[in-house]
C-alpha cells in the first residue's frame, strides 16, 4: 500500500469496528501502514489511508457528496461522538494530515494498534466499538 493509492469511492459512513488515528506527515503514515501489515498481520483490505481531497471525499463529513441517505446518516450521527470526531478528522485532512483507518474487531487488537500508531507519531486515536468510543492511549490534544 502506498500513499499514491486511489481513494475508495464510497463514503466512510460508520466508524464502528475501526480505529482511526491522525498522522502528520507521509513518512509517518507509510511507516505505520508497513508496521500494521508486518507486526499485526493486517492486509491492505483491513487498512485505509485517507489524505487530501480524496480523503475528504471518502470521509464526507456532511454527506453532501454522497446524496440524501448520506446526509441523513450524518444528521443522525450528530447525536454521537462520531460526529464531532468526523469534524475533527475533516479538519485534520484540510490541514494536510493523514488518517489511518484500521478495521479492528477486538478490544485487545485495538490496544495494540493504538500503541503502534502512537509509536509512529499518531495522535487523536480512537477505537469505535459497536456501542462505545475508546481511547487506549490518550492524547494531550484529545
Amino acid at each position: 500500500m502506498t500513499l499514491q493509492e486511489p481513494h475508495r469511492p464510497r463514503m466512510l459512513a460508520s466508524f464502528v469496528n475501526h480505529m482511526i488515528g491522525v498522522l502528520d506527515d507521509p513518512d509517518q503514515a507509510e511507516a505505520a501502514l508497513q508496521a500494521l501489515m508486518a507486526e499485526e498481520h493486517f492486509t491492505e483490505h483491513d487498512i485505509e489511508l485517507l489524505s487530501g481531497e480524496a480523503g475528504q471525499d471518502r470521509l464526507d463529513f456532511t454527506g453532501e457528496r454522497h446524496g440524501l441517505l448520506a446526509r441523513l446518516r450524518r444528521q443522525i450521527q450528530k447525536l454521537t461522538d462520531e460526529y464531532e470526531h468526523a469534524r475533527r478528522y475533516e479538519d485534520e485532512l484540510l490541514r494536510g494530515r493523514y488518517l489511518v483507518v484500521v478495521h479492528v474487531s477486538r478490544e485487545e487488537q485495538a490496544r495494540r494498534v493504538c500503541h503502534l500508531l502512537r509509536s509512529h507519531g499518531g495522535h487523536f486515536i480512537h477505537y469505535y466499538g459497536p456501542y462505545i468510543v475508546q481511547q487506549f492511549c490518550p492524547d494531550l490534544d484529545a
